[in-house]
């Protein structure tokens, strides 16, 4: 994992570089001798951004957090990624609208539990108080343990814990409290391996570590169900497979018909007028993140574009209704770039 992070991490700057907890990659117009485990191109690499984004190869099918890691990744690539880019997120996001993916990663709980047998009752630990942390948590209440406690560095601050549902551990002191039934994993990419035998309370039933690296090292007792588990599992499932694969298909034909209306629009006065107020706002973009480097890149690009949406979709709406070549040229002139071009669009 530290030797493909290096390899995709030496195209920032140059290339759209999505991180998650299991996922590396780089997507870019260069040619590279990084030698990664996958290589993909053209249509295909286009493609599978659009089944990453989806969220139909990860672990959790449709989970929703890999949207917020694509848009990030693509809101820091150079325009013409970042303009395919938005081809295979647009699909991606019209696929998530019309299916019903009523899963999160809270969600691998379930799995496991169901993987290694075990009864959704007495106490459980969530170890992490980061977003995964948190969904494990919230799953592990729904599905009706007794007592659900998480233990962090810190107390959790956030509305979902303050509301008194859920137990507090420090994390140095959590060797010491009595045993759980389940312990569960959740710390981020960064943190060090914990020693089960002389970190971990006891657990009578079953240690899940959904960790990448894994959390936990060293001799277990009780049952483990590790990410590589739960992969295996799924991904071996007849009935997943089938569901991934049919919802693949639906995906590139939306990826094939966006792909069209973006070449068909290029051509035409709508897309003339879009691709001028595009590079409007990819200027006033670049000038906000060197003004407001404080602020993440993608809530910048979030707010921009809806924006733009904002403003002009029914403009550009109403111009395609309007049978008036000379007026289109006189609409578009408004949004050049420079009176040169401006003079061009007026035929001077």
């Amino acid at each position: 994992m530290a030797t493909v992070r290096l390899a995709a991490e030496s195209h920032t700057g140059r290339s759209a570089v999505i991180t998650s907890c299991q996922r590396f990659e780089a997507y870019s117009f260069e040619e590279c001798d990084c030698e990664p485990p996958e290589r993909k191109t053209g249509m295909d690499a286009l493609l599978h951004l659009a089944e990453v984004a989806a969220g139909l190869d990860s672990i959790v099918l449709g989970e929703e957090q890999i949207v917020a890691q694509v848009r990030s990744a693509l809101a820091e690539a150079p325009t013409g990624i970042r303009e395919l880019g938005d081809i295979a997120l647009a699909a991606a996001r019209e696929l998530r609208r019309e299916t019903a993916f009523n899963t999160h990663s809270g969600h691998l709980l379930d799995r496991a539990l169901k993987v290694s047998e075990t009864p959704n009752s007495g106490r459980l630990l969530v170890i992490g108080t980061g977003h995964m942390g948190r969904l494990v948590a919230q799953r592990a209440e729904e599905l009706g343990f007794d007592e659900v406690v998480v233990t962090g560095r810190r107390r959790p601050d956030g509305a979902w814990f303050t509301a008194g549902r859920f137990g507090f551990l420090p994390l140095e002191t959590m060797r010491e409290t009595e045993p759980f039934d389940v312990v569960v994993g959740c710390l981020g990419s960064d943190a060090g391996e914990l020693d089960i035998a002389t970190a971990l309370p006891p657990s009578r039933r079953l240690i899940v570590d959904l960790g990448t690296p894994r959390n936990f090292g060293g001799f277990c007792e009780a049952p483990l169900v590790s990410i590589a588990t739960l992969l295996s599992d799924t991904f071996g499932r007849k009935h997943s497979n089938e569901r991934r694969d049919a919802l693949r298909q639906r995906l590139h034909s939306l990826v094939e018909r966006r792909m069209g209306m973006a070449a068909r629009d290029s051509s035409s006065a709508v897309g003339a007028l879009r691709l001028s107020v595009e590079q409007v706002r990819q200027r006033e973009l670049d000038r906000m993140r060197r003004l407001h480097p404080d602020i993440a890149p993608e809530t910048l690009e979030i707010i921009t574009r809806s924006l733009v949406n904002q403003l002009f979709h029914a403009p550009s709406e109403r111009l395609k209704e309007i049978d008036d070549p000379e007026l289109r040229e006189r609409v578009l002139a408004l949004f050049a770039s420079s009176p040169e071009q401006a003079g061009r669009r007026n035929g001077r």
